[in-house]
């Protein structure tokens, strides 16, 4: 075997000796291809010196070898990483069934209170359910259970509601550091509702509702883009931001999408459930406000959205809710925000035994009340320009019924 000082002579030798380069080449391609000890032999991959293999390539091989020590052992779901630690079947029903069996008396009395709650609550019976949430808090007083509110708010004790979402509003915010968005979307409706049934500005509400802690500027944001918006939308009907509150409804407008007769084509694939939200709050928002018509209809919309046979998330059963308590339910097809279909919804408008003077003031209620896709609907019918304004468009129209009727403006 040639030792590398060999080596390291030979090659200075003919250097010296200025040999061919050709020559040079195909001894130093002999020379390595040679055994010339562990110097010279290049390593193996196990073999390579800690100092040549980097960072991620240790943490790689180190991975690598504590799976094939734990091949057989682990199983996801089943067994634990953690030696000595008792494992738990990943099984939601079955974890609390462990949980009650082990909780103490009181634990257990809640969690029934609870339960009997929420299942009396998608039952439609609400009186069950206040009567279930009033006992919880009398035995925890500090209970997270913001459902209750909604059972308040639907028996039109809205201050007990407000008071029920801030206490619970308060205690999420201070305990998970996050905003406890539906929370303060429930508590400003209740404030909204008072506000509009008073007819006078929040600080003439008597007694004043309880108020929400000031939001955490530092805390993560609502990413739940519809919760978010009509977080936006209540709070401008507070603070009456006319601006804010056109726009906010216009987003949530835009998400629920066109009104459609057709049910089966109105539900298909809204798994986040975007539309049933929208539909739902934007109903809510009407509602609070005084305008019946319009909550009626999105209500409708939004039942639309709901899955059969009552689905886990509480909103599911919200519209049902809010129609029944309303007493909604009839056999009216649904009305559209399409416009006037035909010359026969202006009939009422006209009678002949009105006088000129009344007939007038007739038409200016109606012109009053119309929504600006109406005031184009009905120009375009009559073949007339429906581009401008909508005060422009309502002197149009205005001008076109007094023509038909023979009425001087």
């Amino acid at each position: 075997m040639i030792s590398k000082y060999g080596v390291v002579g030979l090659l200075g030798f003919l250097m010296k000796k200025m040999i061919c380069r050709h020559s040079f080449i195909v001894l130093l391609l002999v020379l390595t291809s040679l055994e010339l000890g562990e110097t010279f032999s290049s390593p193996s991959n196990n073999d390579r010196p800690e100092r040549h293999i980097s960072a991620s390539q240790r943490a790689r091989r180190d991975e690598e070898l504590r799976r094939k020590e734990r091949v057989g052992e682990v199983a996801p779901g089943k067994t634990s990483a953690i030696p000595g630690a008792k494992d738990f079947e990943l099984n939601v029903k079955r974890t609390e069934l462990d949980w009650v069996a082990e909780a103490s008396g009181t634990e257990r009395i809640l969690k029934e209170l609870h339960s009997k709650g929420m299942e009396s609550l998608r039952l439609l019976r609400l009186d069950e359910a206040n009567e279930a949430f009033n006992q919880l808090y009398q035995i925890k007083p500090n209970s997270y259970c913001w459902q209750a509110g909604i059972v308040k708010f639907y028996l039109q004790d809205y201050h007990g509601a407000a008071e029920c979402f801030a206490k619970n509003a308060n205690y999420y915010e201070s305990r998970f550091g996050q905003i406890a968005t539906e929370e303060r979307i429930w508590r400003d409706a209740c404030e909204v509702k008072l506000m509009n049934l008073s007819k006078r500005k929040y600080k003439s509400i008597k007694p004043p509702l309880a108020q929400l802690d000031e939001e955490d500027l530092l805390a993560p944001k609502e990413t739940r883009k519809v919760l978010r918006i009509t977080s936006e939308l209540f709070k401008a009907s507070i603070e009456n931001d006319l601006t804010s509150l056109t726009l906010a409804r216009a987003k949530l407008r835009s998400i629920c999408g066109d009104y459609d007769n057709d049910e089966k084509k109105s539900k298909v694939i809204d798994r986040k459930m975007w539309k049933l939200n929208s539909w739902y709050f934007l109903g809510l928002h009407y509602d609070v406000i005084g305008e019946t018509e319009a909550s009626k209809d999105c209500m409708k919309m939004a039942l639309r959205q709901c899955i059969s046979g009552n689905g886990d998330d509480i909103i599911q059963i919200l519209p049902m809710l809010h129609m029944s308590r309303r007493d909604w339910f009839d056999d009216e097809e649904f009305e559209s925000d399409d416009g006037f279909e035909n010359e026969n919804d202006f009939s009422e408008w006209y009678d002949a035994s009105m006088s000129p003077e009344d007939m007038k003031n007739n038409i200016e209620e109606k012109l009053v009340s119309m929504k600006l896709t109406q005031l184009q609907e009905a120009l375009r019918f009559r073949g007339l320009s429906s581009k401008g304004s909508k005060s422009v468009l309502k002197d149009r129209l205005r001008s076109a019924f007094f023509e038909e009727e023979g009425l001087q403006s």
